[in-house]
């Protein structure tokens, strides 16, 4: 008997046959893009018996294969119990994926480790890293022996990128370097997930491609000597071999050739073709010259991150007569010899024999720096100015830039050739060159770029990909190889994608001129300027030779600088260049300050040059810089000693009353609060230790993708582990003082929730050793103080001596305050009578202001000669700012920012993290704030490599004299339509136009429109009915699709939540359709709340986005969750809170009924037809609806159905509100739950009203208990709690009542509805009342429904969700514990791509076994058969 068993992996495609139990063949082959073909020349190159039995493994792609199949994990189980080793984990090092599967000991998985969507540790991105520095697999066996190690960036792989392009470029690293240490971030990703899955010793199998890294599995053995790690001969092919052991019994019969595979069906949506874009972009002709025996020319040297160019200048002509441009490889002096070897050539060409005199060189471009000490140049310069000046050479009236490079992308807006604004790509790469090459060289085969135009330009319909990730667009890709695409299609796809990417997370929201030319060597693609015309509907200029910009605008600025006195002229000579090599003598360190730099000693021609360093002390050095240090102050410097030794205790007058330690991280409040904390200690007379070191150990345990402070978190509190601290002061910091009457100040989910994640990544820490008192200033000192006497009450301390240390405490961070504003004062007043600009700092102080988290960019400025103030100290607390602005810090930054806007010499460099929430909204204020005035984001991540972030900084100062030189020609108004939604108590609400002072009704009122957003098709509908019954026109938007999503990210960054662009692009999708009219007003609805996450930014954002966009007759109307949304009276209450619940009952009736339908194709026909009936009936009075909703029930409860509901596994979605209703987000999920006979019920509406009645009565009661016992009965809350709880007893009515009769149809599953047991789980298992969010509710629901019978938990949030990424943090260890099925998935709008889908077969899986409903064989998808599955979206 023979069985074939075919794995279709993200990079190949693999094979094994057997015959009986014996291995007859087996293949590994890389696809590149086209796995049908692949695997037809493997199948034919092989002997295949006609009866042999086949089942096929791997990504979606199996599905386009006319042979049953089946998910990894099972093939991986078959697999185990031949080889009969026993194991404690498989590790499976693939292509796209790194995964990590903990096994029993019958040989089944438990559960699995893996990375999110990145690619950064992956084979396939060792691959493209390798191609970058034109080397190949098999090149890494013959590295040189003295290679070392070097720190890079994990987490992204585009930070990861940046390490190697920047490490190589300035001479830090060699190319044997990047590869052990790649295999190095590879191995420490494996032992990472090892020690999270609790493997520490035993046996673990490793198998996959990358098995075949010797590095890899040294570094893996060395790292965990205690582990036996084996890689068995099946190894590279061991899911196929698995599946061939399968295809046995579950087998189908192999068909022939051309029967194998199924005509493909491509889910993902189009552009129309690049060529409608023809005749809207000019190409500029070349302009070079020849060469001149005699004359004097420049040497222009653009040393970028993937390519190196070179150019020779005529200095009389400016013409261009000798060039070249050719890749970089991780040598930029090997590079540019080879430019001028080429260049050698062409002026042999024109003047023979014939002597030049180069007595300019210049150099620009990331390894600018090295290339200047090679040259022995001073003519040294960023890469920003050079592009302007060659490009307004050749056309005086440009006003913006796009340049793509291989790295970076840049945008500059120019007023008379001067730039006056700019940005650059902050860390992603989707928007560049190096992106669009190695995707299509790696995933589509392409060798040559100059081959991708063509190929894209023959697209019929552009795939429309995601672009706001490059790892996010890779498996976009993959998966649409997966699904059959075509390749010009894709490539076109990526393309476009490129171009959105570049559009909306470099330019964002700055000004786009009217005469725009594009730059870079991505502008010689033909398909990306048509791109750019199509995208943005304008012109483009390309200019002559654009790969060329950068090398010829160095020259001719170098040329501009001899004239203004600047640079002097010398001489230099291409052959006395090419027979000069760097020598790299000797390293020392420098000890100027903290960050104790390498610095290295380079030799050009018997010259010594000191290089390197975070700094630019030493290229002050090289250059001869010279300023008055006198006059450079470092404020931070200043801030720093206030916080830490002006005002914090001497430990040296310590009196010790206990004999025990408190830990304290170095991280968050620490940075803020630390006078406070230290008094605290210090009076009770408890020594404290605070952490020094970040230890990757702690990192490594970090359970979500949190920020960069985050995972220092973690670093540091496992220093204070690793020293045997007795306890651990992890406090809550929720709020301070606020600077807005209106709002609080609270802080971000992830700084508020440290004690509770922390908890969850050390549990070997004992609870009782944790100190976390809640930090709240929001009633006052007397309630804030509560939390810190209780602590140390349990610490043995009597309530005086507690209440005396936080009244010292709290009395000295007082004075460290005024101490910052007097500081801050003085700051501004020296500011003001500088001569040099300077930089003011916004951001954290936990990010901004010390060395483990800011790069050294302070020093970066003071090495320059530029103060720096940071934001924290300025007088700002008058300033007004953006309304419903409730984090501390962004009250800060916002009011620092209105102040400096108005500081003609004072400019902001505003340091951000990778995938830092809030500054999604903040910066777009910032730039609204600050208008034309230029200022700097700059987003850091664990990265270590700081080229990037030096030519940011050295562009923005260009950019600044710039500005000043430009400033009294710079003028900017905003655009205000008047119009304002009003809601007093007493009227009716109204729009009041405050320009003419109308007031315009709203009820009843053709010519006003209410536009609702559609979170979830029924709520939304059933909402918009009630709505159009109270008298309100009601538009209910229809579920959103990819396009809505592209409208909005047209003006967004991209960085913000999923659920702001559905909202934005929905209404923005209508106002541009044809039921847009000029003569009617409309409200945009948006829920809102007062934090801790991003939901109460939208409807600013939205606000300030209509202003600039100049829309006429829209407002924007919100209401807000601290109120439950009660805000537009008990009338519209009663009818919202019906609608809610019905829709969320019917939903569970919809999803049940898909899953258990005999048709589910010809149920969901009847089911909307009932649902017009509901519709109907909410029109006129949805509180009569029962005896309807009775009909409805019986009639669907005639539907026949193949299965019961209660017979099926349930899983329960929890997570962030909006996407788990979102019909566009959810509804995969939906879609692969019910394909395989499971029940997935969101978690209700409903939930989420009475999680925030909840919090509305606790917050009422804490007020309740501040006024004396004997007012309490005369108080407002006194009265509100009773209010409350006639409200409670009316929703809980209504709600028994629609889910009663329900609940005949069978097809309502029981849900956990007691929200005083749910938030008991909640705070026993997770977290405090105090953290107001959707983590609370949805880890306390999730735990509840698992306690009550559910097999599973999926935690859906958007992309970077602050609330889903802790709710994964605070869930997933818990239900790890307790052998829970559960997985966490983010949604960006784009199609799950394949290694999320791989964990979500795994996930289904366990859902199954974990009732014990679920075998190997039953599992497979048995070819011929039809999947009850359907999309409500398509049908609809």
């Amino acid at each position: 008997m023979h069985s074939l068993g075919i794995n279709i992996g993200s990079s190949n495609v693999k094979a094994a046959m057997l015959e009986g139990d014996r291995i007859v063949w087996s293949a590994v082959e890389p696809h590149e893009g086209n796995f049908l073909d692949t695997l037809n020349k493997m199948l034919s190159a092989n002997s295949i018996p006609s009866d042999t039995k086949a089942l096929v493994t791997g990504t979606e792609g199996r599905h386009l294969l006319n042979i049953s199949s089946v998910i990894e994990p099972l093939c991986i189980e078959e697999a185990l119990q031949k080889i009969n080793h026993q194991i404690d984990a498989l590790v499976s090092l693939g292509g796209e994926d790194l995964v990590v599967y903990t096994i029993d000991s019958n040989n089944k998985i438990i559960t699995s480790f893996s990375g999110n969507k990145c690619a950064s540790g992956t084979g396939e991105f060792f691959k493209q890293q390798l191609a970058r520095m034109n080397m190949r697999l098999g090149d890494i066996n013959s590295i040189p022996d003295d290679c070392r190690v070097l720190k890079l960036s994990s987490r992204c792989s585009v930070f990861m990128k940046s390490d190697c392009t920047h490490r190589l470029n300035k001479g830090e690293a060699t190319t044997g370097d990047i590869v052990l240490s790649l295999s190095d971030v590879m191995a420490v990703k494996v032992i990472d997930f090892l020690k999270r899955a609790k493997i520490e010793k035993g046996t673990v199998l490793l198998v996959g491609g990358v098995t075949q890294n010797q590095y890899i599995l040294r570094f893996i053995r060395e790292r965990m000597p205690q582990i036996e790690f084996i890689v068995p001969q099946e190894a590279p092919y061991f899911e196929a071999y698995g599946a061939a052991l399968m295809a046995e019994i579950s087998g189908s019969v192999l068909p022939s050739a051309e029967k194998l595979f199924k005509s493909s069906q491509i889910q993902f949506k189009r552009f129309k073709s690049l060529q409608t874009a023809q005749g809207r972009v000019t190409y500029l002709p070349s302009q070079k010259g020849k060469v001149v025996a005699g004359r004097e020319y420049i040497l222009g040297v653009d040393g970028g991150s993937t390519t190196t160019k070179a150019c020779l200048i005529d200095i009389e002509t400016n013409e261009i007569t000798a060039s070249f441009y050719g890749r970089t490889h991780g040598d930029p002096v090997r590079s540019l010899k080879n430019c001028l070897v080429q260049m050698k050539k062409q002026i042999r060409e024109d003047i023979g024999n014939g002597k030049i005199n180069i007595n300019l060189a210049a150099t620009t471009g990331s390894s600018r720096e090295i290339l200047g000490v090679f040259l022995e140049t001073p003519g040294v310069y960023n890469e920003i100015i050079a592009h302007a000046v060659g490009t307004t050479f050749y056309r005086d009236n440009i006003d913006t830039i796009f340049e793509i490079g291989g790295q970076d992308a840049k945008y500059v807006s120019l007023k008379n050739k001067v730039p006056i604004d700019y940005a650059m790509n902050e860390a992603c790469s989707a928007g560049t060159g190096s992106f669009l090459e190695e995707s299509a060289q790696g995933d589509l085969n392409i060798p040559e770029a100059d081959q991708i135009g063509d190929i894209a330009l023959a697209a019929k319909e552009p795939l429309k990909f995601g672009e706001h990730c490059s790892a996010f667009i890779n498996s976009d890709i993959r998966n649409a190889i997966q699904q059959g695409a075509s390749r010009e299609d894709i490539t076109a796809g990526i393309v476009t994608s490129i171009v959105s990417n570049y559009l909306n997370r470099v330019v964002g929201n700055r000004t786009i001129g009217k005469n725009i030319v594009l730059q870079g060597g991505v502008a010689k693609n033909k398909a990306v300027p048509l791109a750019f015309a199509m995208l943005l509907d304008k012109d483009i200029l390309v200019p002559p030779d654009p790969e060329l910009m950068g090398c010829f605008g160095v020259g001719i600025l170098a040329k501009q600088k001899v004239a203004e006195g600047f640079l002097a002229k010398s001489s230099y000579d291409i052959d006395q260049i090419l027979a000069t090599d760097i020598v790299y003598e000797k390293e020392f360190q420098c000890k100027a300050c903290d960050n104790f730099c390498p610095i290295r000693i380079l030799n050009v021609n018997g010259h010594k040059y000191m290089f390197g360093g975070r700094c630019n002390k030493y290229a002050n050095i090289r250059k001869k810089k010279v300023f008055n240090e006198a006059e450079v102050t470092d404020y931070i410097e200043k801030r720093n000693d206030i916080l830490f030794k002006e005002c914090a205790p001497d430990p040296a007058t310590l009196v010790k009353k206990k004999d025990f330690i408190v830990g304290i991280p170095r991280c968050f409040s620490i940075y803020t609060l630390w006078p406070f904390y230290s008094w605290f200690f210090h009076t009770l007379g408890i020594e404290t230790f605070v952490s020094q070191e970040i230890s990757h150990e702690g990192t490594a345990r970090v359970e979500s993708s949190y920020c960069f402070p985050a995972e220092i978190a973690h670093g540091a509190v496992q220093d204070i582990l690793n020293r045997n601290i007795d306890y651990v002061f992890l406090p809550h910091f929720r709020d301070m003082d606020s600077y807005e009457k209106t709002v609080h100040a609270n802080f971000c989910p992830i700084t508020q929730a440290l004690p509770y994640y922390i908890k969850k990544a050390f549990p070997e820490i004992p609870e009782n050793q944790y100190l976390t008192p809640v930090v709240s200033f929001m009633y006052g000192t007397k309630k804030a103080a509560e939390p810190f006497i209780e602590m140390a009450v349990s610490l043995g301390f009597s309530e005086a001596e507690a209440k005396n240390a936080f009244t010292v405490a709290h009395k000295k961070q007082m004075e460290c305050f005024d101490r910052f504003t007097e500081l801050g004062k003085q700051a501004l007043e020296e500011a003001r009578r500088a001569e040099r600009p300077v930089i003011a700092i916004l951001g954290r102080p936990y990010n901004s202001f010390t060395a483990d988290a800011n790069m050294g960019i302070p020093r970066k400025y003071t090495s320059r000669g530029y103060s720096i103030i940071p934001f924290d100290i300025l007088p700002f607390a008058d300033q007004a700012i953006y309304p419903n602005m409730y984090w501390y810090y962004g009250q800060q930054d916002m009011k620092a920012g209105t102040l400096l806007k108005n500081e003609d010499n004072i400019f902001v460099t505003y340091i951000s993290n990778f995938s830092c929430a809030p500054d999604s909204f903040m910066l777009h204020y910032l730039k609204w704030i600050m208008g034309t005035k230029p200022f700097l984001i700059l987003e850091l991540d664990s990265h270590t490599a700081d080229a990037g972030v030096d030519t940011r900084i050295e562009a923005f100062l260009d950019i600044i004299e710039g500005y000043r030189s430009k400033l009294t020609e710079i003028r900017e108004e905003r655009y205000d339509n008047g119009l304002r939604f009003i809601n007093n108590p007493g009227e009716e609400i109204h729009i009041k136009n405050n320009f003419t002072g109308e007031k315009i009704p709203i009820k009843n009122n053709p010519r006003v429109v209410l536009l609702l957003s559609n979170m979830g098709r029924l709520s939304a509908e059933l909402v918009g009915a009630t709505l159009r019954g109270l008298g309100l026109n009601t538009k209910t938007m229809p579920v959103p699709d990819i396009y809505t999503l592209q409208m909005a990210r047209n003006h967004a960054s991209g960085k913000e939540c999923l659920p702001s662009h559905l909202v934005l692009g929905s209404a923005l999708k209508y106002l541009s359709s044809d039921q847009y009219r000029k003569d009617e007003i409309y409200i945009l609805f948006v829920p809102t709340t007062t934090g801790p996450c991003r939901t109460g930014q939208y409807f600013v954002f939205y606000e300030n986005l209509f202003k600039d966009l100049r829309l006429e007759n829209v407002v924007v109307f919100t209401m807000d969750s601290d109120n439950s949304y009660t805000e537009l009276g008990t009338e519209f209450t009663k009818y919202a809170w019906w609608a809610a619940v019905i829709g969320d009952y019917m939903k569970d009736v919809e999803t049940s009924l898909r899953t258990c339908a005999a048709d589910p194709v010809e149920a969901m026909k009847v089911y909307d037809q009932v649902w017009q009936k509901m519709i109907s009936v909410a029109e006129q009075d949805i509180t009569k609806v029962l005896p309807v909703l009775k009909d409805i029930a019986d009639t669907i409860s005639g539907i026949p159905l193949a299965r019961k509901m209660e017979d099926c596994p349930k899983v329960l979605i929890v997570g962030e509100i909006y996407v788990r209703r979102d019909d566009f987000a959810v509804d995969e999920l939906i879609q692969q739950f019910s394909r395989h006979g499971i029940v997935g019920k969101v978690s209700n509406v409903a939930e989420w009203f009475y999680y925030c009645d909840f919090v509305r009565h606790y917050e009422l009661k804490k007020k309740l208990k501040l006024a004396p016992w004997y007012r309490r009965p005369f108080t407002r809350e006194f009265r509100d709690i009773i209010d409350w709880r006639i409200e409670h007893v009316y929703k809980k009515h209504v709600e028994k009542n629609v889910r009663e009769t329900l609940n005949s149809t069978g097809l309502v599953p029981h849900t956990p509805h007691d929200m005083n047991k749910i938030m008991k789980n909640a705070e026993k298992h997770f977290a405090s009342h105090e953290l107001h969010s959707e983590i609370c509710i949805s880890s306390g629901v999730a735990a509840t429904a698992m306690m009550d019978g559910y097999s599973g938990i999926v935690n859906i949030s958007p992309f970077a969700c602050l609330i889903g990424r802790v709710i994964e943090g605070l869930y997933t260890p818990w239900a790890r514990e307790r052998k829970y099925p559960t997985i966490s998935i983010e949604i960006d709008g784009n199609l799950l791509p394949p290694n999320v889908l791989s964990k979500l077969e795994i996930f289904m899986l366990n859902v199954k076994r974990f009732r014990g409903k679920g075998d190997s064989h039953s599992m497979v998808e048995h070819e011929g058969k039809t999947h009850a599955a359907i999309d409500r979206k398509i049908i609809r």
